[in-house]
């Protein structure tokens, strides 16, 4: 037969199976306590307590938007401080509480078995708490390490989204040009299509992946090819140059469409502005006419055309442009939106400015659009050439005087293109259209040139004196093409023919075919 356990034996079995069984038992009460804690730290239930989500403010400051940051990237960590916090005040009251009801449950009865029993209860919580340490420490890593996985693969994502947008749109060629100061906009302001506030650095990242919030609650994309799949004009933001100390807004549908810059120069009086007007009626009619679209860009551009044209109809001449805009800065350009029936649709600015910037340095310092055109138009008056001012009769040169360029076209191209290679614009990759206007003017002295001949026009203007300024626009451009242009109206309100025929030309070199 076996012996019976001795005394010894179930004592020392008491002694371990009891605090194990009372701290088992306490245990659970705190994994129980921690799950509810964390449950409510959370927003959870009845008891709900919820860390205070940090508001954003109410307009851009120094490393803020007025946007809700993305929950990764903030709230998830001050939530999982909060709870934890909660957590560690919880389970300690919890112990506390367990303790002091030993205590006084036990401490109060003489008989020494009660004592014994209190002291394997307390024995107890330290053995729970033993217990369930490694649990919740786990526990706490483990939500660290998730949420920091998910940041990580959040990271990865934005960088993903922000290369996917970039390719996208250089695929495309897709560039952003403000209208009003001519710079290149790498990152525009959004202004929310609620509640018109400017957000900085709109792009996946601190403020959202694919769509930010607003601080009034509206959502719009941060990314510019989602934000051209935006179909309704009130979901839409309108984006703003961010380099003025007072920020103006881009042409509307800017950054989903590619864009062509056109400068115009020339002297004071060369005919710019008349053929900048009837340069947009050309392109209007020729996109119409042919099944494609035209809009205006802005209502700037509208209005001012509109005006330009009701003048040239009336008076068969423009004003001439002022030398600064009402608000102190350059005039801004023509922004045109040119749909063709086959092809992308582009986004056209033409650059004019009063012929007297180009007399000074400083002044053409400010033309920042002259850095990224790829195409110039020069404007020539031909009456500023003195062998054909010769040719008109006195009378008829009185009455011509007043309207004409008087400063010769050499001095113009020279002087502008000076000051445009200190600037660091690359001229030689870029196309120079020639455009000598007021044909209609000179028809006496073309009767043997082939107005549609751009080496017909070159050789007639290289004969007029003009040599040593077509020479250097050949040295200084990487193509040279010459127009003969009457920037007048029809009988039916269209562009003459030599400035469609110019209007397709340009345009057909940046890839705008009509």
């Amino acid at each position: 037969m076996t012996a019976p356990p001795s005394f010894g034996l179930l004592l020392l079995a008491a002694v371990l199976v009891l605090p194990v069984a009372s701290g088992s038992r306490f245990g659970w009460v705190l994994l129980r306590q921690y799950v509810l804690t964390t449950a409510a730290g959370y927003g959870v239930g009845a008891n709900a307590n919820a860390a205070k989500v940090k508001h954003p403010p109410g307009k851009r400051g120094k490393g803020e938007e007025p946007a809700w940051v993305h929950y990764l990237l903030g709230q998830a960590w001050r939530d999982i401080r909060h709870v934890h916090t909660l957590v560690a005040r919880e389970l300690r009251d919890v112990v506390v509480k367990r303790w002091k009801a030993i205590g006084e449950k036990y401490s109060a009865v003489p008989a020494p078995r009660a004592r014994w029993w209190g002291g394997v209860q307390r024995i107890g919580i330290f053995t729970g708490i033993v217990m369930t340490a490694p649990v919740l420490v786990l526990t706490l890593v483990g939500s660290a390490l998730f949420l920091g996985l998910l940041l990580a693969a959040s990271c990865a994502g934005l960088y993903l989204l922000r290369l996917f947008d970039t390719t996208v749109l250089r695929l495309r060629g897709i560039r952003m040009t403000c209208k009003t100061c001519g710079v290149r906009v790498v990152h525009a302001l959004h202004g929310c299509p609620g509640c018109k506030t400017l957000h900085g650095e709109v792009r996946p990242g601190r403020y959202g992946m694919t769509h930010r919030r607003c601080g009034c609650g509206k959502v719009f994309p941060s990314l510019l090819v989602l934000t051209a799949l935006v179909r309704k004009p009130e979901d839409k933001p309108v984006l703003w140059c961010p380099h003025a100390e007072t920020p103006h807004p881009l042409a509307e549908r800017t950054g989903e469409t590619g864009e062509i810059v056109l400068p115009v120069f020339g002297a004071p009086s060369a005919g710019k502005s008349q053929l900048t007007t009837v340069l947009l009626i050309a392109v209007e009619t020729m996109a119409t006419r042919a099944g494609g679209a035209f809009t205006f860009a802005d209502t700037s551009t509208k209005d001012r055309s509109v005006s330009s044209r009701g003048k040239l109809a009336s008076t068969a001449r423009v004003d001439k442009t002022s030398l600064v805009h009402k608000d102190g800065v350059v005039h801004p350009a023509y922004s045109t939106h040119v749909a063709p029936k086959r092809g992308q649709h582009k986004l056209v600015h033409v650059f004019d400015v009063a012929g007297e910037v180009f007399r000074s340095s400083t002044k053409m310092q400010e033309l920042e659009y002259l850095k990224i055109a790829r195409t110039f138009l020069f404007v020539i008056d031909p009456l500023s050439i003195k062998s054909v001012w010769e040719t008109f009769e006195g009378d008829r040169r009185a009455k011509l005087d007043d309207g004409r360029a008087k400063d010769e076209p050499h001095v113009t191209f020279t002087e502008t293109v000076t000051t445009m290679t200190e600037m660091g614009v690359a001229t030689t990759k870029a196309r120079l259209a020639v455009v000598i206007s007021k044909s209609d003017l000179i028809r006496h002295v073309l009767d043997d040139v082939d107005e549609e001949d751009s080496e017909a026009i070159k050789s007639w203007l290289d004969g007029l004196s003009q040599g040593n300024m077509v020479r250097a626009m050949d040295h200084n451009f990487k193509d040279v093409t010459f127009f003969l242009t009457s920037a007048l109206l029809n009988g039916d309100g269209e562009a003459d023919h030599s400035v469609e025929r110019f209007a397709e030309r340009v345009l057909a070199d940046e890839g705008l075919r009509l």
